[in-house]
């Protein structure tokens, strides 16, 4: 009976040392993800996979597509601009739910997002004359869960020697 008893509060103490483990992993990730820095870019390279709002003269209709296919659009669409026409706007037509918007008083002028669930591409440009300048980048994907859950590993680890060191001081009263 004692064997099951404590076998009962070993498994009990299991459960709630996961559930600890989790939730710690799960605001590691939430932190990783709401304070992820922006990319500065010196040189305003381009990484193919950031998006970039455009406008094509013949339809006057703004899109958002990937960099990397930049060229090859304007190669079939002469008339297409890296601008949009609206202060802000989402494009239906994107792989996933795409918003630009217009910004004034930075030193960027357009702020173009793609959100394809398990990964946010978010650029930040200017024009120079009208050439897209790529100020400042950042990409939010699945390796901020395993970031996240190497922190919580850290973090339980330092918490476990914390509370031993606390132990390993306070004297056990004497019988």
């Amino acid at each position: 009976m004692n064997f099951l008893l404590s076998f009962i509060k070993g498994v009990g103490r299991l459960i709630a040392g996961f559930i600890l483990f989790i939730s710690l992993c799960m605001v590691w990730i939430g932190v990783l993800f709401v304070f992820k820095p922006w990319d500065a870019s010196s040189s305003g390279e381009w990484a193919g996979s950031l998006p970039i709002a455009v406008t094509s003269g013949m339809t006057d209709k703004t899109q958002i597509i990937r960099f990397r296919q930049f060229a090859d659009q304007t190669k079939a669409d002469p008339s297409l601009v890296p601008w949009p026409t609206t202060p802000s706007g989402v494009d239906p037509g994107a792989a996933g739910h795409a918003t630009w918007k217009i910004v004034g008083g930075k030193p960027w002028q357009f702020e173009v997002v793609i959100d394809e669930r398990d990964r946010i591409m978010e650029s930040r440009y200017r024009l120079e004359g009208e050439k897209p300048v790529l100020v400042e980048s950042r990409m939010r994907d699945p390796g901020l869960a395993f970031q996240g859950i190497i922190l919580a590993v850290i973090s339980w680890i330092a918490w476990r020697i914390v509370r031993w060191g606390r132990n390993r001081r306070v004297p056990t009263p004497s019988k």
